[in-house]
């Protein structure tokens, strides 16, 4: 696709008209970048200063806990925004690292851009605030879902809650000691739940780490 076709196909741009988009690259700096597969795209506690795009490929998105205890990678695939909730609010800072997982093309755009644009584009200001909202009830929502009466249940809300996406390949590093931990269940349960749930298919497991293949019935 050419750079106008990538444009449109992003969530803050979808339904704008062709003159809204022609206005908008004619007025706008617009910044692209190339990562190898790999490359470190942004890193956890960076300054979030402008609206980064990935048009093109996949990244390995990497979230830890605060103590970095543990961590959970995902997919994302283009076209996505790279945490856009951070451009603005109480922290602007990424609370996540995201890799290149094959080659990248990133744009970005300047806070200041944004906020214009979305002072001049009725469109692009509601579709801005439905991305962060989406964000905020996703966030919102684990914490007041019932809490399972079973081992295997625990493990699985445990990890369905720190995953921002239902789809996709999940890889968790944690330790066995941790997870019994969080979940509240004693080690030895531990084991027994997650034997369990990969002879069901619904994971993979090794030492310190758990793998959740590309499917949603995986851990739904």
């Amino acid at each position: 696709m050419n750079f106008y076709d990538k444009l449109a196909a992003t969530p803050l741009f979808q339904g704008l008209t062709s003159s809204d988009l022609i206005q908008i690259i004619g007025q706008t700096k617009f910044s692209f970048y190339k990562f190898a597969s790999d490359k470190t795209i942004r890193n956890e506690g960076e300054p979030c200063r402008s609206m980064a795009f990935l048009l093109s490929g996949t990244a390995r998105m990497v979230t830890y806990a605060d103590d970095h205890g543990f961590s959970v990678e995902e997919t994302v695939t283009a076209p996505c925004i790279l945490q856009p909730e951070r451009l603005f609010g109480l922290t602007q800072r990424y609370t996540r690292n995201f890799i290149a997982a094959s080659s990248c093309a990133i744009m970005e755009i300047d806070k200041n851009d944004i906020l214009r644009l979305t002072d001049e584009f009725v469109i692009l200001r509601i579709n801005l605030l439905n991305i962060i909202s989406t964000l905020a009830q996703k966030a919102d929502r684990p914490i007041w879902q019932h809490t399972p009466d079973n081992d295997e249940g625990r493990v699985l809300k445990f990890l369905r809650s720190r995953c921002t996406s239902p789809t996709g390949k999940k890889i968790i590093r944690i330790k066995m000691v941790r997870l019994a931990q969080e979940t509240g269940i004693g080690r030895l349960a531990v084991s027994k739940a997650l034997n369990k749930l990969q002879d069901s298919g619904c994971l993979e497991f090794s030492r310190g780490i758990i793998t959740i293949k590309n499917q949603r019935s995986s851990y739904d």
